[in-house]
């Protein structure tokens, strides 16, 4: 929830299928909107003033379960800075979906293994968001990936599934900066069940 004496300051728009970058500063809250409902988007978080200090995945479920932090498999409250920092990056104060995941993005050899050689994937959105900052993606954290709004079940032989977004027309997520970050944004491409038919724009405000 955004705090009561917190005022808009920026708010923009990413376009369906591409990648945007900026910056959110430390104390200020990032809320992530749905436009029309079932799009997911994927995130990388960097340190603004330290771009090797990116947000890793798997160390932050770790570090949260260890802590006892309340969380399940779709949420996760603090998000931390991969090995050698390990500091809290961004806090989640809200979140109305609750089915979300961590880790990997779409990229051209996930599509290719579908049969769809040069669809566009998340690693574009990504290389034209980090471009904006002079950022090679390849200097980023593969699988330090926050993928919102985006459900990913185990079926009974332990394998993940895609299924459809329960993101509806107007829900969000709200994350509070703990340091200066940069945010590349990815408005992922895939097709449906992922997202729907078409793709839908996603909207981001910025509180402080």
């Amino acid at each position: 929830m955004i705090p009561d004496d917190m005022r808009l300051v920026e708010e923009l728009i990413v376009p369906r299928c591409s990648g945007k970058g900026f910056i959110v500063k430390k104390g200020q809250v990032m809320r992530v909107i749905e436009i029309g409902g079932g799009q997911v988007a994927d995130i990388k978080f960097l340190n603004a003033d330290n771009y090797e200090e990116q947000f890793s995945a798997i160390g932050s479920m770790m570090l949260n379960g260890f802590a006892g932090v309340d969380q399940s498999y779709y949420r996760m409250e603090k998000m931390y800075s991969k090995v050698p920092w390990e500091n809290l990056m961004m806090t989640v104060l809200e979140d109305t979906v609750g089915a979300n995941t961590f880790g990997a993005h779409c990229s051209h050899r996930l599509f290719e293994q579908q049969g769809e050689p040069g669809h566009r994937a998340c690693t574009d959105n990504f290389i034209d968001a980090l471009g904006e900052f002079g950022i090679d993606i390849k200097d980023t954290e593969n699988a330090g990936v926050f993928n919102v709004f985006m459900p990913r079940p185990i079926d009974e032989r332990g394998n993940a599934t895609w299924v459809e977004s329960p993101a509806k027309d107007g829900d969000y997520i709200d994350f509070r900066a703990e340091m200066n970050i940069l945010v590349a944004f990815s408005n992922c491409p895939c097709g449906p069940p992922i997202n729907p038919e078409g793709n839908e724009d996603m909207k981001v405000e910025i509180y402080e």
